[in-house]
């Protein structure tokens, strides 16, 4: 039961990170036109690489892992003001979406690793 206290906590953080993540890119190329709109992003990474230095410590990550929104620093500055660059924001969509993939792909290969001790290995 190990699993489901410390791998599951860090695997469900980063996915539901990923589902925040995409909805920030999608803010952000709905105001592509938006005059003085400022580009967001999701972080989470640091916070996942500080959780498993105290994974490997303790045996268990806490469960306020959490993302935060923040403003995107550097992009050029269009003349109206607006940093969202439309190339960037489609290969973070897309980075986003493998990673999200190989997340849910990896939980349902653990969740069906239980099942099967569940039902005895049939």
């Amino acid at each position: 039961m190990n699993w489901i206290g410390s791998d599951y906590q860090l695997l469900k953080q980063a996915i539901n990170h990923s589902v925040l993540n995409q909805k920030v890119i999608s803010h952000n190329l709905s105001n592509i036109d938006t005059p003085n709109f400022k580009a967001k992003q999701a972080v989470f990474e640091q916070t996942l690489q500080s959780e498993m230095r105290l994974k490997l410590q303790d045996g268990r990550p806490s469960d306020s892992t959490q993302s935060t929104v923040v403003d995107r620093a550097g992009g050029a500055m269009r003349s109206d003001g607006n940093n969202v660059d439309l190339d960037y924001e489609m290969s973070e969509l897309a980075r986003n979406q493998l990673q999200y993939e190989a997340m849910m792909e990896q939980l349902n290969r653990r969740l069906g690793g239980l099942k099967s001790v569940i039902r005895g290995g049939r």
